[in-house]
């Protein structure tokens, strides 16, 4: 695991970067640690490999503030018995790093998602009315991106 001096660096960037854009965020440290300990449907990425890219510790960071917001505690099931509540804070927190990675002009950012927002329109365990969401994300990614695309050209 990353030593603790790294996720306090991580964080702090992530939460520079928001407070830039003005994006309160109230995780703490020992908050994303906990949340890397939570059991899941798709344990894809560890604690330590998000640490090097900025955007995501953003996406956690806000994720967990929408759960914490949403009135729920950070235990090692939260995600599993609130998979709704979850997804919606996941939700949140993807339209915010997407909507960060276009203000930064980061069009590689963007590109790297798709896959993932396809995945997330068609996931048989997101609600209907969140797939109809992550959907209507994808199309603002796409755009954001052509839009970047074009500028570079």
């Amino acid at each position: 695991m990353a030593e603790t001096s790294e996720i306090e660096r991580a964080v702090e960037n992530a939460r520079q970067l928001m407070a830039r854009f003005g994006i309160e965020c109230t995780t703490t440290v020992d908050e994303l640690k906990l949340w890397f300990q939570a059991d899941t449907l798709y344990p894809d990425a560890s604690l330590d490999e998000i640490l090097d890219t900025q955007l995501i510790v953003v996406h956690e960071l806000v994720e967990i503030n929408e759960v914490k917001n949403a009135g729920l505690k950070l235990t090692k099931d939260v995600i599993l018995k609130n998979l709704d509540a979850v997804d919606t804070a996941h939700l949140v927190a993807a339209t915010v790093e997407l909507n960060l990675a276009y203000k930064l002009g980061d069009a590689d950012h963007l590109k790297s998602r798709i896959r993932n927002i396809e995945q997330w329109c068609i996931d048989e365990s997101v609600s209907e009315g969140n797939q109809k969401k992550y959907k209507e994300l994808l199309a603002k990614t796409r755009d954001a991106l052509a839009r970047l695309e074009g500028k570079a050209r």
